[in-house]
C-alpha cells in the first residue's frame, strides 16, 4: 500500500511532467493546451452520463472513474481515461474487480444483498467459512445488575 501512495503521489507527477514537456515540444503550447481542456470538458460530461445512468454498478463507476481521469489534468491520465471508456476494457475489469471482491467478502463472513437481473429484485447472498454455527442463547439466570460476579 505504501509503494501505491508513493507511486500516485511522487511518480505520477513527474511522468505527466515529462510527457506533458513532450507534448508541449512536439505540438506547441497552445494546441496541448486545447488538448488538456478538451479532455477536462469530456471529463466532466462522461462523469455526467455516468451519474445519470440507472441502474448504478460496477458498469457506472468505472465510467465515473475514467470521467475522473480525464478530467485531471494530464496526457497519461487522459490516455488512461480514454482506454476505459472502452467496453471491453470496463467488461474485464468489472470480472477482475468482482472477483476480488467475492474473496474479500468471504474471507469476512458477510451477507450481503444483490441485485438479480433475472429476477428484478434483491437477492441475499451468505459469505459464510463454515465455521459459523447459526442458533440461539438462552440464559436462564436472571440478570441481576447489584451482585455480578467477579472476573477473575
Amino acid at each position: 500500500m505504501a509503494l501505491l501512495i508513493v507511486l500516485l503521489l511522487i511518480v505520477v507527477p513527474i511522468l505527466e511532467l515529462y510527457v506533458g514537456s513532450l507534448v508541449v515540444d512536439e505540438w506547441g503550447f497552445g494546441p496541448a493546451l486545447l488538448a488538456l481542456l478538451g479532455g477536462a470538458i469530456v471529463g466532466i460530461l462522461v462523469i455526467r452520463a455516468s451519474w445519470r445512468r440507472r441502474p448504478r454498478g460496477a458498469d457506472n463507476g468505472l465510467l465515473f472513474l475514467a470521467g475522473l481521469l480525464l478530467l485531471f489534468p494530464g496526457y497519461v491520465s487522459d490516455v488512461l481515461g480514454l482506454i476505459l471508456l472502452l467496453p471491453p476494457v470496463r467488461a474485464v475489469l468489472k470480472v477482475w474487480i468482482g472477483s476480488r471482491v467475492e474473496r474479500t467478502l468471504s474471507s469476512m463472513n458477510l451477507t450481503v444483498l444483490r441485485w438479480d437481473d433475472a429476477t428484478g429484485r434483491l437477492r441475499r447472498t451468505d459469505y459464510g467459512r463454515g465455521d459459523v454455527v447459526s442458533g440461539e442463547v438462552i440464559d436462564d439466570q436472571p440478570l441481576d445488575t447489584n451482585n455480578r460476579p467477579e472476573l477473575d
